[in-house]
């Protein structure tokens, strides 16, 4: 916070910061604008494409995007927490759940899509003919790797709001949540650009 002199008194003010839900409330009322925009004037059929997945899959390339985002900041939080010196504790709490829930949609809308994914005809059967390696271990490894971060996010939340101040307080609670945020940032980086690369190289 930083102190404002108003013009008519020697008194300094000071100028909060917005809440957190207020920044949440802010961001999806503007998402959501703009995707009512975007839904009333772009050509979705041409923009999604004609597969029975494709609105499925822009969901999901659209909720790991957000993901990556949310997981970045969350990340530079956790390491602000891990060496001491954190001071947004209530965005770092509130972020914890917002990265649990987009896990959690993002793993949802992808099993959706791995549905396509195994369908005769579909991107397995043209990875094992053409290349197996992409699918026994890239594609494998990315899905495996992808669930891994929503029992990680879940169990960080869970203690954020468990242990509440207690956590800035407990040097051992601050080490392991901000291991666990920076092995969660990891995980979901390295899923989000092994599936952008698949997708690129066969689409469902």
């Amino acid at each position: 916070m930083k102190p404002k002199i108003d013009a008519t008194s020697t008194t300094p003010t000071t100028i909060e910061d917005p809440s957190p839900k207020t920044t949440i409330v802010t961001w999806l009322a503007v998402t959501l604008f703009l995707a009512l925009v975007a839904a009333t004037s772009a050509p979705f059929t041409a923009f999604l494409g004609d597969s029975a997945y494709a609105t499925v899959g822009t969901i999901h390339g659209l909720l790991a995007t957000l993901g990556v985002l949310v997981g970045t900041i969350t990340a530079y939080l956790g390491w602000r927490l891990f060496i001491g010196k954190l001071r947004a504790f209530s965005d770092l709490k509130l972020l914890s759940i917002v990265s649990a829930l987009v896990s959690a949609g993002t793993i949802m809308f992808g099993n959706w899509i791995y549905i396509g994914y195994r369908a005769a005809g579909g991107p397995r059967r043209f990875f094992l003919d053409n290349n197996p390696e992409i699918h026994e271990i890239f594609f494998e490894f990315k899905e495996f790797i992808a669930l891994f971060t929503l029992p990680l996010s879940v169990s960080v939340a869970f203690i954020m709001w468990r242990y509440d101040q207690q956590v800035m307080e407990e040097r051992g609670l601050r080490s392991w949540l901000g291991i666990a945020f920076a092995v969660g940032w990891g995980a979901l980086m390295i899923a989000f650009l092994l599936g952008a690369a698949i997708t690129k190289l066969r689409s469902v």
